[in-house]
């Protein structure tokens, strides 16, 4: 059963004037400062380098810097490698309620159309709110009881391209109609699925999206038409995404109560639900520095859904270390870090944290919310070192600081600039809400 005129509804709150509260402006400023960040620290990851040289040999017009690098592409291109240099370390954002990863896909395009177009400071935190809002709550839609969702869709595919096309359609000034044939055009593109996280197709997956939003905008600008109820309508994106969407949850309290402000930053490049083992085993691995070798075994109890998603026992590269629960655990235990470096290649073949990964036992447990866990470090001695976390750094109930992103973002600048080059870099995204133009921005956070 759908509710009649929903895409209309949220085409409307797309287009509408909004003040936005601050708290919801300054959540949107963070979530620009950590995903530029994460664009940094991703360009030069394997995948981003295939699909950029790929790019380059056959993209358009050249008038859009790519993050990180010293070359322009066209305005769709840069979308794409953008977006997908963000996702490359799993380091971005999370909307923990639905697993989606919003800030990407809605960020990437709002660049281009700054470098294209022209746009101030506060249009593009003004449309990355009201992206990331309409992402999160169609994800509520589709995903959260009572609606039966399907894990097996990657959330952010489905859902990057809807928050895509509705920040460009709001920098754009489409009209409601318009809209309404941007939405349904990014939902006409809406893909991805599950199975192949732990692959190049994790950070291919959102950079899609970001490029089929951006592009149904675009046409939806020049009057391409699409169904006014792509959403809702029979058969349409709801029917085939979800087993009884919850409709409603898209266009209730729209505007007052903020679904965004639940979008969490990412202390560690990985997925989510991984995060409260590593605050646990980073516990540990501080204040108790078990050797290595007079460890006996790594008991591990989750959430169900941590299992999953990220039960990988042995995972064969960097790629599927992302999304490896117990490659994690080993590794903050081994080197009593949770960093790139610690989710790299050399890391999955450094033989004591094989040795450790061999070592860890998983257990679900449904009386364990998705961000707490359990760590029972058994030694050889007999002795157990137990940590439990109920909310993990980066929860709802636990937010990174400012300070923390802000490191953050330093921590991946300085993989591509010196660390004044990195400093300036953060300055100007820190101060882009009163910024006239994202020039700043622009030359400094290329080569």
């Amino acid at each position: 059963m759908t509710e009649a005129h929903t895409t209309r509804a949220l085409a409307e709150f797309i287009t509408a004037p909004h003040a936005l509260p601050q708290e919801v402006r300054l959540a949107g400023e963070r979530a620009f400062v950590n995903i530029v960040g994460c664009m940094l620290g991703g360009v030069d990851q394997d995948a981003t380098r295939i699909a950029r040289e790929l790019a380059l040999t056959m993209s358009g017009a050249p008038v859009v810097p790519l993050i990180g690098f010293d070359q322009k592409t066209d305005a769709l291109t840069s979308a794409f490698l953008n977006c997908l240099a963000s996702a490359a370390h799993a380091f971005d954002d999370t909307h923990l309620a639905t697993v989606v990863h919003p800030s990407g896909p809605v960020s990437a395009p709002m660049l281009a159309v700054a470098a294209e177009r022209g746009m101030t400071g506060a249009a593009l935190v003004d449309a990355l709110v009201i992206g990331i809002e309409v992402q999160c709550r169609l994800g509520a839609a589709l995903l959260l009881p009572p609606a039966k969702g399907q894990l097996s869709w990657y959330g952010t595919g489905i859902l990057g391209g809807l928050g895509a096309a509705a920040a460009v359609a709001r920098v754009l000034g489409l009209s409601v109609e318009q809209t309404c044939w941007a939405l349904g055009l990014a939902a006409n593109q809406a893909s991805g699925f599950r199975h192949t996280h732990g692959s190049m197709c994790t950070s291919f997956t959102p950079a899609h999206a970001s490029r089929c939003g951006f592009h149904a905008a675009l046409l939806a600008e020049r009057g391409m038409h699409a169904t006014e109820a792509a959403l809702e309508g029979q058969h349409g994106f709801f029917d085939v995404f979800s087993h009884n969407a919850n409709v409603a949850a898209v266009t209730h309290a729209l505007g007052l109560d903020w679904q965004m402000l639940a979008n969490a930053f990412k202390p560690y490049p990985c997925g989510i639900v991984v995060h409260p083992v590593l605050d646990a085993c980073l516990a540990i691995a501080r204040e108790d520095q078990p050797a290595t070798d007079n460890i006996a075994q790594i008991d591990v109890s989750v959430n169900p859904l941590c299992l999953m998603l990220c039960d990988r026992p042995a995972p064969p590269d960097a790629q599927l270390a992302q999304v490896s629960v117990q490659h994690w655990a080993a590794a903050a235990l081994a080197t009593g870090r949770a960093g790139v470096n610690e989710g790299s290649n050399a890391a999955v073949q450094h033989p004591d944290i094989q040795h450790l990964r061999s070592l860890v036992r998983t257990y679900p447990n449904d009386t364990i919310g998705r961000d707490g866990a359990r760590v029972d470090v058994r030694l050889r001695d007999g002795t157990t070192i137990t940590r439990a976390v109920a909310n993990a750094l980066g929860s709802a109930a636990n937010p990174m600081t400012d300070e923390q992103i802000d490191q953050k973002f330093l921590d991946q600048a300085q993989t591509v600039f010196d660390a004044h080059r990195a400093h300036d870099a953060l300055a100007a995204c820190r101060a882009v809400a009163a910024a006239p133009s994202l020039e700043a921005v622009f030359s400094i956070c290329v080569r």
